[in-house]
C-alpha cells in the first residue's frame, strides 16, 4: 500500500532539513517578476502572522524528495536566501552569509569535500542556477528561464535593499526567521510516482490553479502507471525538443495542434478535457508521447524554413512555410502537421498542399470568405480526413476543400477593391507581385524592412493634403491612403528622401527604384482614385495568377 504523509512546515525550514530535486520533465522556472512580487506583497502583509502559501507535492527518492508540484515557490525562495546571503557579504556580514549558505543552499560534506546543493533544477536552469546564482560566476544567461531567474534575483535584491535601509540587519534577519518558520506549506509526500501524480491532480479538482500543460504531463504520468519511466522519458525528449528549439510556451500549441489534426479543432481550454476522455490506460499514453516525439521534428519545421527537414523536399516547400510565417498565420498548423506526418514519403504532394494552404489563406485574407475561427476548425477537418485515409493526395485535398475556398472571380474581385492595415501582410503582397513582374529571380525584393521600406504613394500624414493631393478630400484619403494599390515597396534611404510630399517630389525617386511596381509608379501624369483603382486591377490579375488553385 502506497504512503502518504502530510506535514505541515515552514518553506525555510523544510529547503534546510531536506536534499530536493527539480525531475528532468518539469518544465523550467516560469515565474515572471510580477508573480515574485505578489508572493513578497503577501508575505509583507502577513509579517510577522503565520501565513499559509499552499501544498508542496513531493516523492521520496530515499537520497532526495522529487517535487512534483510546487517548484516556482521552492525556487523562488532558494532565490531570496541566496540574495540574502550576497547583500550580508556585501555589507561585511561575512559569518551570517556563511551561515545562511549553509543552512538553506548548500551542505559540505567533510567526507567527499563536496558542496551538496541543498535544491537541484532541471538540466535546462539548474547548471546556470548553481554556477551564476549559488557560486557567484560571471555568466550570460543562454534561456528565457535563465533570465526569468535573474530578474527575479533582481527584485528581490531591491526588496531586501528596502528592507535593509528601513528597518536595518535585524529586520532582514527576522525576515529570514518568518520565511524558516512562519512561511508555511502543507508537504505531501509519496512514496511512488504515480500515486504523487494523483495527488497532484486531486488537489487541482479543489481549485488549485495549474496550468494546461502541467495538467496534461501530470494525467499521462498517473496513467502510465507501471510504464512511467518511460513516459517520462518521452515526454522530456518532446519538451526538450521544442523548449530549445522555440520556447516553453509552445508546447502546449504544439500539443493543441497536433490533437486537433486527429480528432479535429480543439481549443486549449478543451485540450486537457478531451484527452483525459481519450487516453484511457498505459497503452495510450506511451503510444501519444511515442507520436509527440516522432513529431515533434515535424512541428520545428513548420516554424522553421531552414530546417533540415526541408532538405528532403522540393525547395518550394520551404518557401511556402516561409510565406506562411510571413504572413503570421497558424490557423493552418494542424493541416500542416497531418500533411507532413502522413505524406512525408510524398515529396511533389505536400509541394502542392503546401502551394494550396498558400492560396487558400491568402484568398481568405482578401476576400475574408471564412473568420479565424471557422478557418482554423476547417483545416483541422481536412488534417482529420488525411490522418483518417479519406484524403490521400493534393488533387483529393482540393475536391474536399473547395466550397470553402474563395474562387477566382470573387478572389479578383476582392483584391480589387482591398485595403490592407497590416504592414508585413502587404509587404508579402507587394514581394509576391513584383516577383511575378520579373522573367528572372536576379533582384528579388529584398524582405528586410530595415532595408526596404512600405511606401504610401499617398502617404499616411500628408503635409497639405488640399494644396499636394488635390484629387482628395479628407474623406477619399481616408478611403484610399491603405489600398493596395497606392502601395509600394522602396529602398529605406530612398523613401527616408521623399518624406510626405507630393506626387510630383516622389516620382523622381520612383523612377530611380530597381524594383518594377515601383519604377512603373513614375510613369502617372497625377495620382488620384482612379489611378489607384487602374494600379490595383492590375495587381489583381497578376494576384489570381500567384495564388492560383492549380494542383
Amino acid at each position: 500500500m502506497p504512503k502518504i504523509d502530510f506535514n505541515r512546515d515552514g518553506i525555510g525550514h523544510f529547503l534546510s532539513d531536506k536534499f530536493l530535486k527539480v525531475p528532468l520533465y518539469q518544465r523550467s522556472f516560469a515565474w515572471q517578476k510580477e508573480n515574485v512580487k505578489e508572493l513578497f506583497d503577501d508575505i509583507t502583509n502577513f509579517y510577522p502572522n503565520e501565513y499559509f502559501i499552499g501544498t508542496i507535492v513531493v516523492t521520496d527518492k530515499r537520497d532526495y524528495l522529487e517535487i512534483v508540484d510546487g517548484q516556482q515557490r521552492l525556487v523562488t525562495i532558494s532565490l531570496f536566501f541566496i540574495t540574502i546571503r550576497d547583500f550580508l557579504k556585501e555589507i561585511g556580514e561575512t559569518k551570517k552569509a556563511d551561515a545562511i549558505e549553509n543552512e538553506f543552499l548548500v551542505k559540505e560534506s567533510y567526507r567527499e569535500e563536496e558542496r551538496k546543493q541543498r535544491l537541484m533544477l532541471n538540466n535546462i536552469d539548474n547548471d546556470f542556477y548553481s554556477r551564476a546564482l549559488i557560486e557567484s560566476e560571471k555568466i550570460e544567461p543562454i534561456r528565457a528561464s535563465h533570465e526569468r531567474l535573474i530578474e527575479a534575483y533582481r527584485f528581490l535584491r531591491s526588496f531586501i535593499e528596502n528592507r535593509y535601509n528601513s528597518e536595518g540587519l535585524n529586520g532582514i534577519l527576522d525576515l529570514v526567521d518568518f520565511i524558516k518558520d512562519k512561511l508555511l506549506v502543507i508537504i505531501v509526500t509519496v512514496s511512488d510516482d504515480v500515486n504523487a501524480f494523483t495527488v497532484f491532480e486531486t488537489l487541482n479538482d479543489r481549485g488549485l490553479v495549474l496550468s494546461q500543460t502541467d495538467l496534461i504531463k501530470n494525467y499521462l504520468f498517473n496513467k502510465a502507471s507501471d510504464r512511467i519511466s518511460e513516459a517520462q522519458d518521452k515526454w522530456t525528449r518532446f519538451t526538450g525538443a521544442i523548449e530549445s528549439g522555440i520556447n516553453e510556451e509552445e508546447i502546449l500549441n504544439y500539443m493543441r495542434y497536433y490533437w486537433s489534426s486527429k480528432y479535429g479543432l480543439t481549443r486549449e481550454k478543451e485540450l486537457y478535457k478531451n484527452i483525459k476522455e481519450k487516453m484511457r490506460n498505459k497503452n495510450h499514453v506511451i503510444t501519444f508521447l511515442s507520436n509527440l516525439e516522432k513529431t515533434s521534428e515535424i512541428y520545428l519545421a513548420i516554424l522553421n524554413p531552414n530546417h533540415p527537414f526541408w532538405s528532403n523536399f522540393p525547395p518550394e516547400c520551404s518557401e511556402y512555410i516561409e510565406e506562411l510565417l510571413e504572413l503570421r498565420l497558424t490557423q493552418n498548423r494542424p493541416f500542416l502537421i497531418a500533411i507532413l506526418e502522413i505524406w512525408k514519403e510524398r515529396p511533389e504532394e505536400v509541394k502542392k498542399a503546401l502551394k494550396l494552404i498558400v492560396s487558400w489563406s491568402v484568398r481568405n485574407l482578401i476576400t475574408g470568405m471564412i473568420g479565424s475561427g471557422t478557418i482554423e476548425r476547417e483545416f483541422s477537418k481536412q488534417a482529420k480526413l488525411i490522418n483518417e485515409g479519406r484524403i490521400s493526395n493534393a488533387k483529393e485535398l482540393l475536391n474536399s476543400a473547395i466550397d470553402l475556398i474563395p474562387p477566382d472571380e470573387q478572389f479578383q474581385k476582392a483584391f480589387e477593391i482591398a485595403t490592407v492595415s497590416k504592414s508585413y501582410i502587404a509587404r508579402y503582397y507587394l514581394r509576391k507581385i513584383e516577383q511575378e513582374y520579373r522573367t528572372t529571380l536576379e533582384l528579388a525584393p529584398i524582405k528586410n524592412p530595415e532595408k526596404v521600406n512600405l511606401e504610401h504613394i499617398l502617404p499616411e500624414s500628408p503635409i497639405d493634403l488640399h494644396t499636394d493631393w488635390p484629387d482628395f478630400d479628407e474623406s477619399l484619403h481616408k478611403t484610399y491612403y491603405r489600398r493596395i494599390g497606392n502601395l509600394t515597396l522602396l529602398d529605406k534611404k530612398m523613401n527616408s528622401d521623399i518624406g510626405n510630399g507630393p506626387f510630383e517630389g516622389k516620382k523622381a525617386i520612383y523612377k530611380e527604384s530597381e524594383l518594377i511596381i515601383t519604377k512603373n509608379i513614375a510613369d502617372y501624369d497625377v495620382w488620384s482614385p482612379s489611378k489607384i483603382e487602374e494600379r490595383q486591377k492590375e495587381f489583381a490579375k497578376k494576384a489570381v495568377e500567384i495564388w492560383n488553385l492549380k494542383i
